[in-house]
């Protein structure tokens, strides 16, 4: 049980420090804006090498460009999907991990019904083992990171076939991620055989959406990235080192677009340089912008090729207008995340099925002494 009251002084001295540091970032921030507002071309002064060893983002647009909300099409259909998980436990004597993903279909504009579903899968460890490329001598990896690589797989996987699904001739889609098309996450695995494969079938996923020309982003909610903020260190160093600036390290890309952008405006759009993007194909690279919700400052992504073909007001206008109906965030992603998700009880009405299934079949599924104390009150 926690004793409050012995982190009292902590949490005090904590909160005095956040404020502090957050004056000073807005003091330094205020001198960033002049800096930046002032300049009319700042995208010429961008060369690649100038960002060769830093995790900046390439300018597509001019940084300093910002867009109101378009209007959105009268009728519209919007996709999105999201997953949720139960992981391996080692405390069973039972390898497996369990993947429920959801499919949410809206035609707006239109007396269509929604679909609003999840579909759930067991995954043999044992059997999957069998399956995975792995190199000669490797161990069969059974990680948190493995599962969650192949839950976002199968969530983008599954939001392609809801745009298959859901697709009516003149009608605009937009399919909807939750969260990044950059696959930062396969860094995090160590087996490189099985990253390879990963990243093979999530650009052939990206092109299926592109060949069909199924618009598709992502949005990311209070995003951390810094790209954007250290590309405009760089650009305007000359203005910086004259006036003396020197901008705290905790500075993020949403910080400095909140008080740049206003409710409903985008930013510029700009590129990522993220290095598991050299295994994408070209037309599939991950462009991005930044936009105000009214609550916060999201990151919406997308391919290259969406912006080529001259989408990016669409999704603007779509995900906008599905936020405000949501009370500040996507409601088709708060819908997803609503049929995904796996509650205690599931998961306990779960492991009690999972029992009583494998004593009929004859196997007696034990815990660990350390999970049984846990769960006995539960039994």
């Amino acid at each position: 049980m926690l004793q409050f009251h012995s982190i009292y002084n902590d949490l005090a001295t904590f909160a005095e420090r956040l404020m502090v540091r957050a004056q000073q970032e807005q003091q330094a921030l205020a001198q960033f804006y002049d800096a930046f507002r002032s300049q009319i071309d700042l995208r010429s002064r961008y060369n690649d090498q100038q960002i060769a060893h830093t995790v900046a983002a390439v300018p597509i647009e001019e940084p300093t460009f910002k867009q109101s909300v378009p209007a959105r099409p009268l009728a519209l259909t919007l996709c999105a999907t999201d997953g949720s998980q139960i992981f391996p436990d080692r405390h069973l004597n039972a390898d497996f991990f369990l993947l429920n993903i959801s499919q949410i279909i809206f035609q707006i504009g239109t007396t269509e019904k929604p679909t609003l579903c999840s579909q759930a899968q067991l995954y043999d460890i044992a059997q999957l083992a069998q399956e995975l490329p792995l190199e000669e001598d490797e161990e069969p990896p059974v990680s948190s990171e493995v599962v969650t690589a192949l839950r976002q797989e199968e969530e983008l996987r599954t939001l392609l076939h809801a745009a298959h699904h859901a697709h009516r001739a003149r009608r605009p889609l937009l399919a909807l991620a939750d969260g990044t098309l950059i696959c930062w996450h396969l860094k995090r695995i160590k087996n490189l055989s099985l990253q390879r494969s990963f990243v093979v079938r999530y650009g052939g996923f990206l092109a299926q959406f592109r060949e069909h020309h199924f618009t598709l982003a992502s949005y990311i909610s209070r995003p951390s990235s810094k790209e954007v903020v250290n590309l405009l260190q760089i650009l305007l160093r000359p203005e910086l080192d004259a006036a003396q600036i020197h901008l705290p390290t905790t500075l993020n890309d949403a910080t400095f677009f909140a008080n740049f952008l206003s409710t409903g405006e985008r930013s510029a759009i700009f590129a990522s340089r993220s290095e598991v993007l050299a295994h994408y194909n070209p037309a599939d690279r991950i462009y991005f912008f930044y936009l105000h919700t009214g609550q916060e400052i999201a990151r919406i992504e997308f391919p290259s090729w969406c912006y080529e073909q001259g989408k990016v007001d669409f999704i603007h206008a779509a995900i906008f207008d599905d936020l405000t109906k949501g009370g500040g965030y996507p409601m088709t992603l708060v819908e997803a995340h609503e049929q995904a998700t796996i509650k205690p009880s599931d998961q306990e009405e779960f492991y009690r099925l999972l029992q009583q299934i494998c004593s009929a079949k004859g196997y007696a599924l034990n815990y660990s002494a350390k999970s049984l104390s846990k769960r006995i009150s539960k039994l």
